[in-house]
């Protein structure tokens, strides 16, 4: 059975560190003024070069993202990137592929920087063998499928694709956020914030809170609310994506490089998805099913609750989530922070939420999850005894070291009642601040 590419989101140089340590063959980033999510990703300069660096080192993969609806000034941009790209290309620095929609692009792209492989984006809504073909035939080496191909239909795709002798890469995503439009195609966000969406710039404004209104035809002005709960509803929010339980039922279709969504979120979200999808593929060769710490490890990252996509059909009512109660936050677990240093016997951790004496926490190694309460830490910079330690400005306390804790594991907090309050009202908070 052939063994899938786990391909893994990164936002920046950290988030890249962080899923090829946690086990992704390969990552895909963002280049700024082409990508879908050009506002979180900025990888110029030397940041670039040093990621592809990285990769060459360690034997991984990156390719990236120049996945937009170009306007026709966006076409600077380009000219742009790709004299970055040819300079690093003189240094023997390639990215292993470049995620292309728009045709205009491939063809510019293939006409200025031949060397470099082109995959057609999930964007490009590629959904049939036929399109398939059409991409191969213009030079493209791999196709990301849309998300609302069904294992059925892939099956049939492949059989029809080696019918006709083409070979071609194909890529899929098995987890993370969906879309309330189809494949992307929704102009909510440009309409209620000026954010195109597919320029990259999209504000989920799908998921902020709405009220709802009937108004009787004999009625005229009389509103009568339609109503979730007393905050509202965000029913236009559709759940994520999440197929670690399934990943036997899809090995069968040989697909080539099985992908997780989520440039935009944290460190966290990038240790926890590449750790839990690298050892459920691992397991599912052995024809084994994921694990129970797997399973708990997939649903401490903060999601709108699960579903199966549209890998076994299409989805009805279970995919959209009604409730602003069902999930956004987690009720278990919150990031605590990340293992910045270790020396001797000391351990210093940057706190990413606030941590007190007497927390539980589980720090997230690639390879195991070690149990720890929190007894005597000290300040990072006066070493001075404290009992409580909040977030803010890259702030570090300082613990005991434990054998096989290394720089760069991640740490979570086991949340106790109190705690789950005070989470509550955080994302809140974060919500209100995003839908500004």
């Amino acid at each position: 059975m052939k063994k899938p590419e786990l391909l893994c989101p990164a936002g920046d140089f950290e988030k890249l560190k962080t899923a090829f340590r946690y086990g992704a063959d390969a990552c895909y980033m963002g280049v700024k003024s082409m990508s879908m999510r050009m506002k979180i990703n900025d990888e110029s300069g030397d940041v670039l070069e040093a990621a592809l660096r990285l990769k060459n080192k360690l034997g991984k993969k990156i390719y990236l993202t120049m996945n937009i609806h170009a306007h026709e000034t966006r076409l600077n941009f380009l000219d742009k990137e790709l004299a970055r790209l040819t300079e690093l290309h003189e240094q023997g620095l390639d990215p292993d592929g470049i995620l292309v929609s728009d045709a205009g692009l491939f063809q510019l792209i293939q006409k200025k920087c031949p060397w470099l492989e082109l995959h057609v984006s999930t964007q490009a809504n590629v959904l049939n063998s036929s399109a398939i073909a059409f991409w191969k035939k213009l030079g493209a080496t791999r196709v990301v499928m849309g998300r609302e191909v069904s294992a059925r239909e892939l099956e049939k795709i492949k059989a029809n694709l080696k019918e006709q002798n083409i070979d071609v890469e194909i890529e899929c995503f098995v987890h993370g956020a969906m879309c309330m439009a189809y494949s992307g195609r929704c102009l909510l966000s440009n309409f209620m914030a000026v954010r195109d969406a597919n320029e990259g710039m999209c504000a989920h404004t799908c998921r902020w809170k709405y009220k709802m209104y009937l108004e009787e035809e004999e009625r005229p002005g009389e509103f009568i609310p339609v109503e979730e709960d007393q905050d509202g509803t965000t029913m236009m929010s559709s759940k994520d994506m999440c197929m670690i339980e399934h990943l036997r039922d899809i090995l069968p279709l040989e697909l080539d490089s099985w992908k997780v969504e989520g440039r935009h979120k944290s460190i966290y979200y990038a240790a926890i998805v590449s750790k839990a999808y690298r050892q459920a593929i691992d397991l599912a060769m052995e024809e084994k099913p994921p694990t129970e710490e797997l399973l708990e490890l997939i649903e401490s990252v903060n999601t709108r609750g699960y579903f199966t996509g549209f890998w076994y059909g299409k989805p009805g009512s279970e995919a959209q989530k009604y409730s602003d109660r069902q999930g956004d936050y987690n009720e278990n677990f919150c990031f605590a922070g990340v293992i910045r240093n270790v020396t001797g016997d000391t351990m210093t951790v940057e706190v990413r939420n606030t941590l007190k004496k007497g927390d539980d926490l589980d720090i997230i190694t690639p390879t195991d999850i070690i149990k720890l309460t929190l007894d005597e830490f000290k300040h990072g910079v006066t070493n001075e005894v404290v009992e409580v330690a909040h977030p803010g400005q890259k702030f570090c306390i300082k613990l005991k070291a434990i054998e096989g804790v290394e720089e760069g594991d991640i740490l979570r907090k086991r949340l106790k009642k109190e705690d789950l309050v005070k989470n509550r009202i955080k994302v809140e908070l974060k919500t209100k601040k995003l839908a500004s």
